[in-house]
C-alpha cells in the first residue's frame, strides 16, 4: 500500500499532546483498526483518558466517557429507564423502556475505574461490548477503552476477573515518566506544556467513513503460512518453556488463534501493507500484559524476538523472501539477507549451525554442573557436624530480609526429623523444582479456597439476588415495578419490596509458614521453594493476599510496605527463592505471629499453609493457644511434613481441628520428591479446644 495512512495521522496528533506512552499509542491505533476493546491499568495522571479522547475528537466520533463505582447502575451506561403506566378495561398495564445513551450511541467509550463496577452492571455491559448489540439491535460502537488503577494494596482497588479481563483483546501499562525515570521525555513534557495555551482544540484529521474503510480492509491482509506457524510456536514456547497453565496464565483459544489474527492484520495495516510479515507478529506483546505473570510478560519482547529470529534462521534458502516495502520494515532483522553468491553456505546456515553447537555444549554444561553438586551435597552430608547458630539480630518485622549471618550447615536434622535412606540422598538426575510434585496439594487448596469464597454477602454494588423491604429511597431502582406502582397510587406506611443485592466474597488471606532450620538445607529448601511459588500463582489466580513467615528456633515476619498480607506476587516469590536454613524448630512463635494478622479481618476466606520437616524442640510444643486461637477465627491450617517416617502428632492435631488438609513428602529412589496426602483418622476433640467457628464451605477435606 502506497496511499496515505490515516493512522499516521491519528498518531502525529496524539504526539502533539502526549509525550511518551508509545505502547498505549499503538494499542489505541490497533484497537480502531481491528475493533477490538482495550484495557489500560496504570497510576492516575498517566494521559489514559487524554489519549482516548484526542482520538474521538480526531476522527469525530461519538465519545462517552463514565467513572465507574461501586454504586453504578446499568441506566447510567445505557440511557434513562422510564417506567410508565397504561390503563385498560380490564386493569392497567406497566410498562419499562429505556432511553438510549450512553454506549448505546457512541463510536468510542472510555470506562474510567473499570473493576469498581458492580457485578449487575459489569456482566451485562460486557456482553453488549462483546455482542455490540443491546437486545436485539446493533449498536454503533467501535471500540471500548477500560481503565483501571494498579491492584496493589496502595490503590485499595480489586482485580479485573480474569473472565471478564479476556474479553479486552489488547492489554497494556501505562506508566509515569518520573518512576519510569524518563527524564528526556518529562522535559519534552515540560517544554510543550510551557508554551500551550490552555484552550486546544483537537483538529479533524480523518472521519469514520476511514474506519469503515479500513475494517473492510482488514479480512483482505493476507497472513502467509509462516507467520501463522510462528504464531503457534509462540503459544507452544509460553506453555511448555515458561510453564504457563490454567492457574498462573489465561491463554484462551479465542484469543490467541482467532482475535490474535486480527490483531497481527491490524498493525500490517497500521505500517501500510497488505501482508503480514513475521514482524507484524511483535503486536501479539499487546495482548499479554496482564494474560501472562508479570516476570514472564517483561520478557515477552526477548521471547518474541527469539522465536521470530528462529524462524528467519531457518528459512528455506529457495523461498521467496518479500522485500520490505513500508518505511516501518527497512530496518527489521533479517530485511537485508540474501544468498551467497557461488552455491556457499549462506549467513543464516552459519549461524543456525553455531546455535545448535552452543545449545548442546551449554546442555552439557549444566549436566556436569548438577553432576557436581550433587557430590558436594553427598560429601557434606558425610563429613559436616552440626554447629548452634546464634540468633540473628534482625527481628525480620520491618519487610527486610534477613541479613546473612546464619551458619550453611549441610547434613543435619532437628531431633526425630522424617527418616530417609541413605540410598536417596544426592541420587537424582530429575528435577527436583517439578511442578508436577506440587500439583496434588494445588488441587487441594485450590478446591477449598473454591469453596470458601463462595459466599454472598450484603454489598451496595452486588447483584440482585433476592427480596427485602425497602429502607432508603435511593434503593427506588430496584423497586419491584407492580408494588412500587401500587405504593405511589395507594400511599401506605409499609415500603414495597426491593433487590436484596449481594456479591460474593472475592480473594481472601493466605499466610505461609516455611521452616527454614538446619534440617531444611539442600533439595529440601529447593522444593519447598518450588511449593511456595505454586501457591502464590494460586493465589494470584484467586486475587487473594498472601503473607510469608519463615521459621526456626525464631519468627521472621515479612512486611510489605509495613503490611503482611500483600497482593505484590512478585516480591512474594523473590523472598521465597532466597532463603537461609540454620537453627532449631520452633512452631509456636510462627503461627502466634501469622494469627495476629488474622483478627480482625472477618469473615474472608482464610488459610495457613505451614511446610516443617521436623516437630517443635522450642517454645510450647503442644501450641495450645495457637490451636485455640486458629478455630476461633475461622483459619484453616495445612500442613505438609517433609519425611517418610515419624509424622510429627501435633501437626496432624493442628489440621484435623483446623478443618485443613495434611500431605506428606519424601524423596523417592529416582531423586524426586513425591508427595501423598495424609488420610485423616476419626478421633474425639479435647474439652479444652473449643468448637471451631470456620464456614460450612471450608470443610471440603472430610470427603
Amino acid at each position: 500500500m502506497t496511499e496515505y495512512n490515516p493512522f499516521k495521522a491519528l498518531k502525529e496528533e496524539m504526539d502533539n499532546l502526549v509525550i511518551g506512552h508509545e505502547d498505549v499509542k499503538t494499542s489505541l491505533l490497533l484497537g480502531v483498526i481491528s475493533r477490538e476493546h482495550i484495557y489500560i491499568e496504570g497510576p492516575p495522571g498517566t494521559a489514559k483518558t487524554m489519549l482516548a479522547e484526542i482520538i474521538s475528537r480526531a476522527a469525530q466520533l461519538n465519545f462517552f466517557f463514565y467513572q465507574l463505582h461501586r454504586d453504578t447502575r446499568l441506566s447510567e451506561l445505557v440511557g434513562d429507564l422510564v417506567i410508565s403506566k397504561e390503563i385498560h378495561g380490564t386493569g392497567e398495564l406497566i410498562k419499562q423502556k429505556i432511553v438510549k445513551g450512553g454506549i448505546l450511541t457512541a463510536e468510542i467509550c472510555l470506562l474510567d475505574d473499570i473493576s469498581r463496577a458492580p457485578g449487575e452492571s459489569l456482566n451485562i455491559l460486557l456482553r453488549i461490548l462483546n455482542e455490540r448489540k443491546f437486545g436485539e439491535e446493533r449498536i454503533p460502537l467501535l471500540t471500548a477503552i477500560g481503565t483501571s488503577n494498579p491492584t496493589v494494596d496502595e490503590y485499595y482497588n480489586e482485580p479485573l476477573d480474569p473472565a471478564n479481563l479476556d474479553r479486552f483483546v489488547l492489554q497494556t501499562k501505562a506508566r509515569g515518566l518520573s518512576y519510569g525515570k524518563k527524564w528526556n521525555e518529562a522535559k519534552e513534557v515540560i517544554k510543550l506544556y510551557s508554551n500551550r495555551p490552555l484552550e486546544y482544540e483537537v483538529p479533524q484529521r480523518v472521519n469514520k467513513k476511514v474506519f469503515d474503510e479500513y475494517y473492510e480492509k482488514l479480512v483482505t491482509v493476507v497472513i502467509p503460512s509462516e507467520v501463522q506457524e510462528v504464531l503457534v510456536d509462540f503459544v507452544t514456547t509460553m506453555i511448555e518453556d515458561y510453564g504457563l497453565n490454567e492457574s498462573n496464565s489465561l491463554i484462551t483459544d479465542r484469543t490467541f488463534f482467532v482475535k490474535s489474527l486480527k490483531i497481527i492484520r491490524s498493525h500490517a495495516l497500521l505500517r501500510g501493507r497488505t501482508n503480514c510479515t513475521l514482524d507484524d507478529l511483535y503486536a501479539l506483546k499487546y495482548m499479554t500484559a496482564f494474560r501472562v505473570p508479570e516476570e514472564i510478560f517483561l520478557k515477552i519482547d526477548e521471547i518474541l524476538e527469539d522465536v521470530i529470529s528462529k524462524k528467519k534462521l531457518n528459512r528455506d534458502p529457495k523461498s521467496n523472501i518479500e522485500s520490505p516495502n513500508s518505511e516501518f520494515d527497512r530496518h527489521a532483522p533479517g530485511a537485508t539477507e540474501k544468498e551467497s553468491p557461488g552455491g556457499e553456505e549462506r549467513p543464516s546456515d552459519q549461524l543456525s549451525e553455531a546455535r545448535k553447537t552452543f545449545f548442546q555444549a551449554l546442555k552439557e554444561l549444566k549436566e556436569n554442573l548438577a553432576g557436581e553438586r550433587n557430590d558436594m551435597i553427598m560429601h557434606s552430608e558425610q563429613d559436616a557436624q552440626t554447629k548452634p547458630s546464634g540468633d540473628s539480630g534482625d527481628d525480620g518485622q520491618d519487610g527486610g530480609h534477613r541479613q546473612n549471618s546464619h551458619h550453611k550447615i549441610y547434613g543435619s536434622k532437628s531431633p526425630r526429623a522424617g527418616d530417609e535412606d541413605d540410598t536417596w540422598i544426592g541420587t537424582g538426575n530429575r528435577n527436583v523444582e517439578s511442578a508436577e510434585n506440587v500439583k496434588i496439594v494445588m488441587r487441594v487448596l485450590e478446591g477449598n479456597i473454591q469453596r470458601s469464597i463462595a459466599l454472598d454477602a450484603p454489598h451496595p454494588g452486588g447483584q440482585p439476588r433476592r427480596w427485602k423491604r425497602m429502607n432508603h429511597f435511593e434503593e427506588l431502582e430496584d423497586v419491584d415495578p407492580f408494588e412500587g406502582m401500587f405504593w405511589a397510587e395507594y400511599t401506605t406506611p409499609t415500603l414495597p419490596r426491593v433487590h436484596k443485592r449481594e456479591k460474593e466474597m472475592l480473594g481472601g488471606e493466605i499466610a505461609i509458614l516455611r521452616d527454614v532450620s538446619t534440617s531444611m538445607m539442600g533439595v529440601y529448601s529447593e522444593w519447598s521453594s518450588c511449593v511456595v511459588r505454586a501457591v502464590v500463582e494460586l493465589a494470584r489466580a484467586k486475587k487473594m493476599r498472601v503473607g510469608y513467615i519463615e521459621f526456626n528456633h525464631r519468627s521472621y515476619k515479612y512486611k510489605r510496605v509495613g503490611k503482611f498480607f500483600t497482593r505484590d506476587y512478585e516480591w512474594m516469590l523473590q523472598l521465597a527463592s532466597k532463603t537461609e536454613c540454620s537453627g532449631n524448630t520452633n512452631y509456636e512463635d510462627a503461627l502466634k505471629d501469622a494469627l495476629s494478622e488474622f483478627k480482625g479481618r472477618g469473615l474472608r476466606n482464610k488459610h495457613i499453609l505451614f511446610i516443617t520437616d521436623g516437630i517443635p524442640t522450642s517454645g510450647d510444643c503442644e501450641v495450645l493457644n495457637e490451636r485455640t486461637r486458629a478455630k476461633k477465627l475461622g483459619v484453616c491450617i495445612h500442613s505438609i511434613f517433609i519425611g517418610s517416617k515419624n509424622y510429627p502428632k501435633i501437626l496432624q492435631k493442628i489440621s484435623e481441628e483446623s478443618s485443613g488438609a495434611q500431605f506428606t513428602a519424601s524423596r523417592g529412589k529416582d531423586g524426586t520428591i513425591r508427595i501423598e496426602r495424609k488420610e485423616k483418622k476419626l478421633s474425639v476433640p479435647t474439652t479444652h479446644i473449643g468448637k471451631p467457628r470456620v464456614d460450612p464451605f471450608t470443610d471440603v477435606f472430610s470427603q
